[in-house]
């Protein structure tokens, strides 16, 4: 009895499905697990290659951070400087507006004074005529001297 186990088309079917299992393995298994490798590989080195330039690493942070601190410095004092600048110009409308107010509030308060100086003057005239009428009517027992007459006389005098 002769046992053949390989026949030129179990050969051929076997050689098939070997190669089929092999494109199978290396599409979907052996070419993503080779590029993750590499990609792992690169970021290794990439942490090596950082580990070994810490020191570079970290004083150029330190640059970055210092220039970003100057910046932030200069604008610091262009605000405040404008601030200043502002507050300086808005003080100086303020005392002008209240410069101004106080001369307006003196103004009317003279005109005001004036107004009851006057109104007082003319008050007392009044008072006084009546008075010097009575006065002169009681004394000489008949009226020689007239209101009209007395208030020429006060008004020729000028308070």
């Amino acid at each position: 009895m002769d046992l053949i186990f390989v026949t030129p088309a179990t050969f051929v079917i076997q050689f098939t499905i070997l190669l089929l299992i092999i494109w199978v393995l290396n599409k979907f298994i052996f070419t993503p697990y080779l590029a993750y490798l590499d990609e792992w590989e690169s970021k290794q080195k990439k942490l090596e290659e950082d580990y070994k330039n810490i020191d570079k690493l970290i004083k150029e942070a330190d640059e970055k951070k210092e220039e970003i601190l100057k910046a932030a410095r200069s604008k610091w004092d262009e605000i405040i400087n404008e601030a200043e600048t502002i507050w300086k110009k808005k003080r100086e409308d303020i005392i002008f507006r209240a410069e101004n107010d106080a001369k307006d509030l003196f103004e009317w308060a003279r005109s005001e004074i004036e107004k009851e100086r006057l109104s007082m003057l003319s008050s007392m005239k009044s008072k006084v005529t009546d008075l010097v009428v009575r006065l002169n009517s009681k004394l000489f027992k008949q009226e020689c001297v007239t209101k009209d007459f007395v208030e020429k006389e006060l008004e020729s005098i000028k308070m």
